[in-house]
């Protein structure tokens, strides 16, 4: 049954004849009738009794009024919310992101798009990348920031790129020199987060072409817990500069320079499915989301 032929019934139960409702509805009164026979076809039974006075509900038809009243308000509200919401921008909005990105990117990214749509809902949803990206294909998440992987049904957009950097802590030997060979590194315990993550990859594959391997390994969980075990002399780290902005103002970390080594990166790409298009909201967070490089490149210029 459809809304239509609810409609229908409602409206001939109340008026107890087809001329009128007819009439509102823009229909000829065959198919009218035809509408509420293809409605007692589906609920099982007739609903109306019919008469050369009109239209009398039967037993069933005065049950089943209820229901139908309840149905067409319920559908009502809900078209009624999705239209206000539409208007305003507004809506429900759940992101998909890594720790190290939900962390250290989207706090900020939140924060503006809170202040745009106060009466947004919010959800985020974690993993390592790959399984955020098994949760967009899932349709349980909206969009995600992840590090830049491709799949066929998604769109794959770099929106930033995260720059991986040497750190030790302040009072540490290296701090001395600020520019450090590679093989000056190995000798050092070397501090990690998550060898599953890409940024552990970038790392280790660092070390692996220079054929060396660090004197020792500590291996954390997180951003955050690996940059605190630094600070501590447990060893040096890369890291991503997003990571450590703080610790590097404040001086508990200090930053080497990596002779002979290119500038490290890793391109963070918002993600989404390419066969729906993008609700109001998600394209807000997209919007803002590219606009990390611009913001992250500002907050670092001197005043």
């Amino acid at each position: 049954m459809d809304s239509g032929q609810l409609e229908a019934f409602v409206r001939v139960a109340r008026a107890g004849n087809l001329g009128p409702v007819a009439a509102e509805l823009f229909l000829t009164q065959p198919a009218l009738t035809a509408r509420l026979q293809r409605l007692e076809r589906e609920v099982g039974g007739p609903l109306f009794l019919r008469s050369r006075r009109g239209m009398r509900l039967t037993a069933a038809g005065r049950a089943f009024l209820p229901y139908a009243e309840r149905t067409l308000e319920t559908m009502g509200e809900g078209g009624r919310l999705v239209s206000d919401l539409t208007a305003a921008g507004t809506g429900a909005l759940t992101i998909g992101a890594p720790p190290a990105i939900s962390t250290y990117l989207l706090p900020g990214l939140l924060r503006e798009l809170a202040q745009q749509n106060p009466e947004m809902e919010l959800a985020v949803r974690g993993g390592h990348s790959d399984e955020v990206l098994e949760l967009v294909l899932r349709d349980e998440v909206q969009i995600a920031l992840i590090r830049e992987l491709f799949h066929p049904e998604l769109f794959t957009e770099r929106v930033f790129e995260d720059e991986l950097v040497l750190v030790c802590a302040r009072d540490h030997p290296l701090a001395l020199r600020k520019s450090v060979t590679i093989e000056q590194v190995a000798g050092e315990r070397l501090v990690v987060f998550d060898r599953n993550s890409s940024f552990a990859d970038i790392a280790l594959t660092l070390f692996q072409r220079a054929r060396h391997r660090p004197r020792a390994f500590l291996e954390m969980d997180n951003t955050g817990a690996a940059a605190k075990m630094v600070e501590e002399g447990l060893g040096v780290s890369l890291l991503p500069r997003t990571a450590i902005r703080l610790g590097l103002a404040e001086g508990s970390l200090v930053e080497l320079h990596l002779l002979n080594t290119p500038v490290m990166r890793r391109p963070v790409a918002a993600i989404y499915r390419s066969d729906t298009p993008l609700s109001g909201p998600a394209m807000a967070f997209l919007e803002l989301a590219r606009g990390l490089a611009e913001s992250h490149t500002a907050s670092q210029s001197p005043a």
